[in-house]
């Protein structure tokens, strides 16, 4: 049976895919960089438990070289992801918004790190043509607070995974993802956003995507800024530096893929890349705002301050 593929992009990449991604911008039938399909996933070597969550599910992952990544979401679906341009997907389901919410997370992220990219746990936007990050534990308001400047206009340029591309001697670039911010109820609430603009989110009864109106940055900007997100104090809302120094075990602690995939030769690589950030852009920690008030009084700080 012939296989039939859509066309979209993201990531700077022009992906071809026979499953569907609706939240990503389609375009004509052209010759892509990564290939998304279904089919037979050999056998791993041996799985190892990670850090990653989805849906309530534990994903394991096993490598055999740098070229063949697997990622299992047992007993949903299989991914392997092979030398950066090929990502196959072994399962029965059916259900398209449920394969491309595995698709488009730590699964496409296997991808981009097999091609090259540095990548951290976090979300962006694009403020005066320059790039702002921000990192934090799972809960600590990266979504939230980009969610935050996008009800005012600002473009966003990823959710949940933040894609760099570093070239020697040039200032590291964020790589736009695609038009998604995804949003629990409080937030929702908080921001008082209009649920009409809003679809629910398998990945939880009171989880939100924002997609149809957020303004999405389409081109590569350059880093200008990170911040790690921390639990709220009222008594100090003022960014602290973090040592040059000390970034590279601090992006270590955002890295949002399976951590035994850096060893020997890739965790050189991760260090090497981390510090080339470290060399020109400055990380701040700083106590999230406590209430909905407040963080709307950060964003139009930052926005005067960049």
């Amino acid at each position: 049976m012939e296989v039939s593929f859509t066309y979209y992009t993201a990531f700077g990449l022009t992906i071809g895919s026979e499953i569907a991604l609706p939240y990503l911008k389609e375009v004509p039938a052209t010759a892509v960089d990564l290939t998304i399909k279904r089919g037979h996933v050999p056998v791993s070597p041996p799985l190892e438990p990670t850090k990653v969550y989805r849906s309530g599910l534990n994903a394991r992952f096993a490598q055999n070289d740098s070229e063949c990544f697997w990622l299992d979401w047992s007993p949903l679906m299989t991914f392997m992801a092979v030398g950066g341009n090929e990502l196959i997907l072994d399962t029965e389901q059916t259900d398209e918004d449920l394969l491309a919410l595995f698709t488009l997370s730590e699964a496409i992220g296997l991808i981009l790190f097999q091609k090259g990219y540095f990548l951290l746990h976090g979300s962006a936007i694009q403020l005066n043509d320059k790039g702002v990050v921000f990192l934090g534990q799972p809960g600590a308001g990266k979504s939230t607070t980009v969610a935050a400047f996008a009800q005012t206009g600002i473009p966003v340029l990823s959710d949940d995974m933040v894609c760099i591309r570093l070239s020697e001697g040039q200032r590291p670039m964020i790589i736009p993802a695609f038009s998604q911010i995804k949003l629990w109820q409080n937030a929702v609430d908080g921001l008082n956003l209009d649920k009409t603009n809003l679809a629910p989110v398998r990945e939880g009864l009171t989880k939100f995507s924002w997609h149809e109106s957020v303004s999405f940055a389409e081109t590569a900007v350059p880093l200008q800024q990170i911040f790690v997100l921390e639990p709220p104090d009222q008594a100090e809302n003022t960014p602290i530096p973090v040592a040059k120094s000390q970034l590279p075990i601090e992006f270590l602690n955002h890295f949002p893929l399976p951590d035994s995939l850096l060893t020997g030769r890739l965790l050189k690589e991760y260090f090497e890349k981390s510090s080339l950030v470290a060399d020109s852009i400055p990380l701040y920690k700083l106590s999230r705002p406590a209430t909905f008030p407040k963080l709307h009084e950060f964003v139009q700080q930052l926005k005067a301050s960049l």
